[in-house]
Parts: C-alpha cells; sequence; structure tokens
C-alpha cells in the first residue's frame, strides 16, 4: 500500500546516501551494498560507488515546520518515557493521559493535532493535555542558587529563598520557561535559580529545559485490564517467537486464570486474536 511504499522508498534513499557517505572509509562492504542496491536493479549507474558524486543536499526538500513539530513529539516522548520510567510503569500498561507544557502556543496546537497522536501512541496513552500555568507550580520546586545569588543578595536571601519556596503561578512559570523575574525586589536570572520536580501522588513527572512532562499514572479497571491484554499479548509473541512461527502461521491458543483474567480476555478478545 501508499505507506509501505513511503516507507521502503525512505529507506531506499537513506541506504543509498549512507553508502555514498562510507565510501571512503569502508569502501569494500559500501560496494558490496551499492552493487545490490543500485547496480543490479539500473543499468544507467556507474559501476561502483566509487564512481559517484557525493551526496548534495537539497534544502528544497527540507520541511522546516514537519522537523520543529518531530522534534517536539520526539523530545515529549522520551521525557514522558522517563516519567513512565520513574513511576517503574511498563510502557505497555496504558494510561489515562499525559500533561505537557508548551513554550508558544504553535507547539500547543501542534501537540493538541496531529502530532499529538504520535505521542500518544509514543506514551501509550489515552489523551495529551496542555499543562496551564496556573498548575505549575504543583509539580515544580524552585530554589536559590546560591552560588551565584550569594554575592548578589548579601545579607538578604532567606527573604528570597522562602519567596521561592512558595512561588507565584508566575514566578514557577517564568522559572521554567528560563525567563528573568522579581522576587522581592531582585531581578532573578534564570540561572540564578534551580529548578527540580516534586513527588506528587497519583504523577510522574520528568523536566528538562522549558519542558515539564506529566503523566497521570492512575490506573482505573478499565486501563488495568488493558493492561494486563497487552501483557499477555507480549507473552504468546514470546512463545510464538520460542515456537519458531512465522508472523502469517495462524495458532490455536489456550488459557487458564481467575475470573478476573477470564473477564479480560473475553473483553479483549478480539485484540488479542489480531
Amino acid at each position: 500500500d501508499q505507506d509501505k511504499f513511503a516507507a521502503y522508498t525512505t529507506l531506499y534513499t537513506c541506504l543509498t546516501n549512507l553508502i555514498r557517505l562510507l565510501a571512503p572509509f569502508t569502501p569494500f562492504i559500501v560496494d558490496e551494498m551499492y552493487r545490490n542496491l543500485v547496480a543490479s536493479v539500473a543499468s544507467d549507474v556507474p559501476e561502483s560507488v566509487h564512481l559517484t558524486d557525493w551526496p548534495a543536499s537539497d534544502p528544497l526538500l527540507i520541511d522546516v515546520e514537519l522537523s520543529a513539530a518531530m522534534r517536539l513529539a520526539m523530545r515529549v516522548s522520551s521525557l514522558g518515557r522517563a516519567a513512565r520510567q520513574k513511576a517503574q510503569i511498563r510502557v505497555r500498561q496504558p494510561l489515562g493521559r499525559v500533561l505537557v507544557t508548551t513554550t508558544t502556543s504553535r507547539e500547543s496546537k501542534e501537540l493538541l493535532g496531529s502530532y499529538g497522536d504520535q505521542v500518544i501512541d509514543e506514551l501509550n496513552v489515552k489523551d495529551i493535555q496542555i499543562l496551564e500555568k496556573s498548575e505549575i507550580t504543583n509539580f515544580i520546586s524552585i530554589r536559590p542558587n546560591l552560588t551565584l545569588l550569594g554575592p548578589k543578595l548579601g545579607a538578604q536571601p532567606k527573604a528570597v529563598t522562602v519567596a521561592l519556596a512558595s512561588p507565584t503561578e508566575n514566578m514557577a512559570a517564568a522559572a521554567l520557561y528560563g525567563q528573568p523575574f522579581e522576587v522581592e525586589g531582585h531581578q532573578l536570572e534564570p540561572a540564578e535559580v534551580l529548578v527540580s520536580t516534586k513527588e506528587v501522588a497519583g504523577y510522574a513527572v520528568a523536566h528538562e529545559a522549558s519542558y515539564l512532562v506529566v503523566i497521570d499514572t492512575t490506573l482505573t479497571d478499565i486501563l488495568r485490564g488493558e493492561g494486563l491484554a497487552r501483557e499477555l499479548v507480549h507473552r504468546i509473541q514470546t512463545m510464538r517467537r520460542s515456537a519458531h512461527f512465522q508472523i502469517t502461521d495462524r495458532i490455536v491458543t489456550w488459557y487458564s486464570g481467575d475470573e478476573y483474567a477470564t473477564r479480560v480476555m473475553e473483553k479483549h478478545s478480539d485484540y488479542v486474536s489480531q
């Protein structure tokens, strides 16, 4: 189908460009790859990779907006996985939602649109939501970087420390986004404060630069059932590999378990069978 065609074309383009880039370093193996991938299927090409031109970039093929959106999706997914790992919840276990801070309205729109589907799929959550500015203080704490602030504050560090311990939403947002803000009459620069995540019951939090990703770790009966179904599929797949089945081989599977496991298998039988 069209998706597979696009995937194969992308892979082929990457491989044929990569072997030309590697030619000076591994001349023999990439020449063999070139003969297999290129020379064997086209008659109007040089017979060796060493007779081809060095790859040239085409700026017209670069989709700047798409690249930025995918970097955002990858970053959020990476932080989401870190939050899951902190909570010791496997990716196979579905969760209800992920909350994300964004630096611009464009990023919010992308995460709530088509690129959010990528994050939802990657993190195995049901929904993605933008973390409101007023909620940031629930998940991060701010403290002074006394190494830098000590000389600046002189004999007044306590008032600033106390104020940072209970920050306003504007203070918390500015600290997270790396912006200067005022505390007790002092203008604090981004490097002069330290931002860290809080341990909050029912949530797992990960933070990097101006991005904060919060995973809702509450497990409902529905989510637990889906997680068990995914775990069963994983184990059946492992058994298939051990039995040397091909992916196209149809199998018959028996199961035995308590009442809960039986209910899960009955509800998710189509998914497990597929």
